[in-house]
């Protein structure tokens, strides 16, 4: 039975005091849906198209320039496998919910494969809306082993397994401009070592006229948004931010409170204001302030690389690990990323695992989702290792994605996390809050969410 999802996306939730909200409603209306459904009797497995071949709908994510590159990873399964043609349904995807999806489940009319953020796995599992997997993998021969820790890991839960991953996001590679590092009289060719050092060299980056901010070497908790930014100074620093044994959230871990510490420095040192007025002269495309220098040093996801080509192909950088401090996590790093599920009720079951077994764990399948689209697989044994390995800077985030140790929290309540970190971040480095106490508050409060989602509907 599929459990709708609460939409939560209160801009003040996060902080407030979690309260019991009974679910029964949504999963009475999602059963009645269910169960009209059932009376229809059995379902074909799959509509079949002009040319005698099944139909396999997948709703995907991928917009913009990854569109066309998608179908041209959804052509060569075809042409591998013949007798199935693949129906492409964008379909925008976030952190909170998918209401679209949810909706499709309960009405008993889910596509054959959805997409699903590596964080949300847990959640879609925890409200019935994806099929079980492991079975699957067993007769298939697919194992833990032959994926990278991290991207197992995101997918498991509750002893099953609900997706396999489809491409692999190391967050991040650390990256600095060359050319703001030789005007500052730093050298070129060696970026920060530990955090002591970035703040140090942060320092000599950032330019003031007349106590306005031109360029600063480092905005720590602009790394792709206050949640990720705590997350990944948090693991640099050492901390950890959930414990699955006891099932506890640690927002508070000593060391996730010396990171935002950390992070909050920077704050009281540059004005926050003051850097906010910097951040709105930020442009995207060419405009984008790394290639310019008003923003010395950063964070980069892998796709930035291709960025970097298309509007900056001149640009001087390099890519090495985040820094830490000392007593931290070397060369520190966690994984994202897409992967691909089957959802509750799907018509066709079998050729849905075709597609998601040879896009995410087939030599064949992940070197293709490699070339086409520049994304590195969560299938460590990939072909695609091998050819981008030697590549400029894709070299280093194979290195990283090696290396990485973590994942976000594996558990029902990621989105509520996420908005509870970003309300703690952002009361830190505006001085509302000392960060001790505003992590104590989001661990608090998503602590109360994750017990009232693992008890069900019995509130």
């Amino acid at each position: 039975m599929i459990r709708l999802p609460l939409d939560r996306s209160s801009h003040t939730e996060a902080l407030a005091p979690a309260r019991p909200v009974t679910r029964r409603r949504l999963l009475q209306a999602g059963a009645g849906v269910l169960a009209g459904s059932a009376l229809g009797g059995c379902r074909p497995s799959g509509p079949s198209s002009a040319s005698g071949a099944r139909t396999l709908t997948v709703w995907h994510a991928w917009g913009g320039v990854q569109g066309p590159r998608f179908e041209k990873v959804c052509a060569g399964f075809e042409a591998a496998h013949p007798d199935i043609r693949v129906r492409r349904i964008f379909t925008q995807n976030n952190l909170s919910t998918n209401q679209k999806f949810f909706t499709a489940v309960a009405a008993g009319s889910p596509p054959d494969v959805t997409f699903v953020d590596g964080p949300q796995v847990a959640s879609w599992a925890e409200w019935g809306a994806l099929e079980p997997l492991t079975a699957r993998l067993g007769s298939a021969g697919v194992e833990e082993a032959d994926y990278f820790p991290p991207t197992w890991r995101q997918n498991h839960y509750k002893d099953q397994v609900w997706a396999l991953t489809y491409c692999a996001d190391p967050n991040f590679g650390f990256v600095w401009n060359k050319s703001a590092f030789r005007k500052a009289g730093l050298d070129p060719e060696r970026p920060p070592q530990t955090t002591d050092e970035l703040t140090e060299f942060s320092d000599r980056l950032t330019v003031r006229e007349s106590g306005v901010i031109r360029q600063i070497g480092l905005i720590p908790w602009a790394q792709y948004g206050p949640p990720n930014s705590m997350f990944t100074w948090g693991w640099a620093f050492g901390g950890e931010f959930y414990d699955p044994q006891t099932r506890t959230i640690t927002a508070d871990h000593p060391r996730v409170v010396k990171a935002l510490e950390w992070m909050a420095s920077y704050a009281k040192k540059y004005d926050p204001a003051k850097i906010a007025s910097l951040q709105q002269g930020f442009g995207t495309a060419e405009q984008n302030p790394f290639y310019s220098g008003k923003l010395a040093m950063q964070c980069l996801h892998i796709s930035g690389i291709g960025d970097i080509l298309r509007y900056a192909p001149d640009l001087d950088y390099g890519v090495t690990y985040i820094p830490a401090p000392p007593d931290g996590e070397a060369r520190s790093s966690w994984v994202g990323g897409w992967c691909m599920s089957i959802p509750k009720g799907a018509r066709n079951a079998d050729d849905a695992w075709r597609f998601i077994h040879w896009l995410c764990h087939s030599p064949e399948g992940t070197l293709l989702v490699g070339r086409e689209q520049s994304l590195l697989p969560g299938m460590r044994r990939s072909p695609y290792f091998e050819e981008v390995r030697n590549r400029q800077h894709y070299g280093s985030y194979v290195k990283i994605l090696e290396d990485s140790r973590h994942q976000r929290p594996v558990m029902p309540v990621q989105a509520f996390y996420m908005r509870a970190l970003q309300r703690a971040v952002e009361a830190s480095y505006y001085g509302r809050m000392a960060p001790a106490e505003a992590l104590a508050l989001a661990r608090k409060n998503t602590q109360a969410e994750l017990d009232l989602a693992l008890a069900g509907d019995q509130a």
